[in-house]
């Protein structure tokens, strides 16, 4: 038989066991419900044409944010039709700040063929709507008006043919992909051109040798590597370049060069030539009378006649001609007399 004090501690056990899972299956409620069980609703009401897809799981949301759901579906007694079925939408009271009297409601779906919901449009006002009040309903613009379906029936044709066209080979798709002919060009096209990269390539050639010896690498690399060991040096002090960065006694020459150059031009610059007008002036007059010389050859009788220059002229040929022959028989020209 059980003692006193075991049946106490299992009943004990029973006990914390059923607050457990109480506790358990209150939590599961509160987030199965989206964490509004404990939050104060209010109603308010719609009237909509048809509630074709519509039930009273049907969740109502403001800008695509939930804020409640469809609690009643009914007729409305109602003869309008846009007012023929009332729908009773059960809203979280906090979200009445979100709904503006002149928002508006429509029937949306998740994709084209997913669950419906009653998406409300925020409007303007600045007013918001009341507990019991009512949202204006807004139909959903036509889809497929008869235009654009007899488009689409007519776009349809077009793929139908195209299709059919590829599928006869009646295209160069379709032929590429029904027959074998630019299948083979294709492939003939694609091993010409692997062929003639693997030879552009290869060892042999002047690309293939670029690409894989160490030739075009050191052609590049080594003018780098030469001024690199250039401005290595001349950073080092090396050179006379590099010493007249490092060292104050080659700067303070090529200065000294510097100064005696500028000394040796402001000398030139005092010479009387050039500081004076007077021996400008002179020079002037005799480059004039130069000048004024050369202008009294350039009219003498010897150029302006051509039968002077022709005389002359006829004068050094006979004289070349003469001491030609004299070089070639000088005997030609000794005659001795004998008395």
């Amino acid at each position: 038989m059980a003692s006193a004090r075991g049946v106490v501690f299992a009943r004990f056990r029973v006990t914390v066991v059923a607050v457990v899972a109480a506790a358990i299956l209150s939590v599961l409620i509160y987030l199965l419900t989206g964490g509004t069980l404990l939050q104060q609703k209010v109603t308010i009401y719609l009237y909509v044409p048809d509630a074709t897809g519509l039930s009273t799981s049907t969740m109502v949301r403001v800008n695509g944010i939930d804020v409640g759901k469809v609690v009643g579906v009914q007729f409305s007694g109602s003869t309008e039709t846009n007012r023929v079925v009332r729908l009773t939408l059960n809203v979280q009271q906090e979200r009445l700040r979100d709904i503006p009297e002149d928002s508006s409601a429509q029937i949306s779906s998740d994709g084209a063929v997913g669950d419906k919901y009653l998406d409300i449009a925020q409007g303007r006002n600045a007013a918001r709507i009341r507990p019991g009040g009512e949202i204006s309903y807004q139909a959903q613009p036509a889809v497929l008006k008869t235009e654009d379906l007899q488009q689409f029936v007519t776009q349809l044709r077009s793929v139908d043919a195209t299709l059919a066209d590829v599928q006869q080979g009646r295209t160069k798709v379709g032929q590429l992909v029904v027959g074998r002919a630019q299948y083979d060009d294709l492939r003939k096209l694609f091993i010409e051109a692997d062929r003639g990269f693997r030879q552009a390539t290869s060892p042999t050639s002047s690309l293939g040798r670029l690409v894989s010896s160490d030739e075009a690498h050191r052609k590049i690399t080594d003018p780098v590597v030469q001024f690199d060991d250039q401005l290595g040096r001349i950073q080092a002090g090396q050179g006379s370049l590099g010493r007249a960065l490092r060292e104050d006694g080659e700067y303070r020459h090529y200065l000294d060069q510097t100064a005696g150059f500028r000394q040796s031009i402001a000398d030139l610059r005092a010479q009387p030539f050039f500081a004076l007008d007077e021996s400008y002036a002179s020079w002037n007059r005799t480059l004039a009378s130069f000048v004024r010389q050369v202008d009294a050859v350039n009219t003498s009788r010897m150029f302006s006649n051509s039968l002077d220059y022709d005389n002359l002229a006829g004068f050094a040929r006979e004289m070349r001609q003469s001491v030609r022959e004299f070089r070639q028989d000088p005997k030609k020209y000794l005659r001795l007399e004998l008395f």
